[in-house]
């Protein structure tokens, strides 16, 4: 089973989030201009079998400058528009696996503070 946090409004199309197992949601407030004043997070569920199906769907429909995260016990799998990473999960972010990942999304407009890829089980 994977787990994973997505944000509805990082979607063209957030009811795509109805079509899977919600553990919950979260509301954030956020003071940054340049983003939603609130953010749902959702956390979900996906069954091992579906995960490759619903990151293409996932990286299909989540907006530029955006991404969402599912883990596993051993991988975690990073979504992008367009792109999807496949990386060792680990407790402290330091591969180069990881700093690939990293790179791509600054390069992207995803600001690195918020490129914490939280694991929550």
């Amino acid at each position: 089973m994977f787990k994973g946090f997505i944000l509805s409004e990082s979607l063209s199309n957030a009811t795509i989030l109805n079509d899977y197992q919600q553990l919950h949601v979260k509301v954030e407030k956020h003071d940054d201009p340049k983003y939603p004043k609130f953010w749902h997070l959702f956390k979900l569920s996906i069954p091992e079998n579906k995960i490759d199906e619903v990151s293409k769907i996932i990286s299909d429909n989540i907006k530029d400058e955006w991404y969402a995260h599912f883990w596993n016990e051993s991988k975690v799998c990073i979504i992008f528009q367009g792109k999807i990473f496949w990386i060792s999960r680990e407790e402290q972010w330091s591969s180069e696996e990881y700093k690939e990942v990293v790179n791509y999304a600054v390069k992207a407009g995803i600001d690195k503070r918020y490129l914490d890829f939280k694991i929550e089980d």
